[in-house]
């Protein structure tokens, strides 16, 4: 059960991140560890807001997510206690609490496998492989155990491989995009 400070502190920090520039700012840091002096994250956040890349970031546009974040997004996530903003330096960093922040992408369902179900399903069918050649069931017993161990090791290095490309094409279209979230505290 929650305590009234865990719970009071949740609150907070999920208060703290409702605003999209402060989750653009988290997973900026959560990426790219830290510390990162504020002129590049707000290059960065800017690029995402505008839907372009941190080369074609103008002046104002940088200036202005410059300002909010030193004024008002900063302040507001280190007062909730999940990063840390040295004004002076103009660094930025995550804390120990940031570490509980489970900061996700979300993905468009069409562009993906749900790979965690492929692969579970192939060590299911593979079981079933295996207790039907241990068996001795027809036909599977028309192959040795050391054959139909190299068709499903061929099996789950054949979804390995297309795996890697799809997420390899996951990423070419994800990068320099500006990310969405779903985002989880862990107690």
């Amino acid at each position: 059960m929650a305590t009234e400070s865990s719970r009071t502190s949740r609150e907070e920090v999920f208060d703290a991140v409702k605003n999209l520039r402060r989750r653009y700012v988290l997973y900026y840091l959560q990426r790219y560890g830290g510390p990162v002096e504020l002129g590049e994250l707000a290059e960065q956040v800017a690029a995402w807001e505008n839907d372009t890349t941190v080369s074609e970031v103008s002046t104002g546009q940088r200036k202005s997510v410059y300002s909010a974040l030193h004024q008002t997004h900063l302040p507001k996530l280190q007062s909730a206690g999940v990063l840390r903003y040295d004004a002076d330096r103009s660094l930025v960093h995550t804390t120990d609490k940031a570490a509980n922040l489970d900061m996700k992408l979300a993905s468009d369902p069409q562009t993906s496998l749900p790979w965690h179900r492929v692969y579970l399903g192939l060590a299911a069918l593979s079981l079933v492989l295996l207790a039907s050649v241990w068996a001795g069931l027809y036909p599977f017993s028309l192959l040795s155990g050391v054959e139909y161990a190299l068709l499903v090791i061929s099996v789950f290095g054949a979804t390995a491989l297309f795996h890697t490309h799809d997420l390899r094409r996951w990423r070419r279209r994800a990068d320099n995009a500006a990310p969405d979230f779903i985002l989880e505290v862990n107690d």
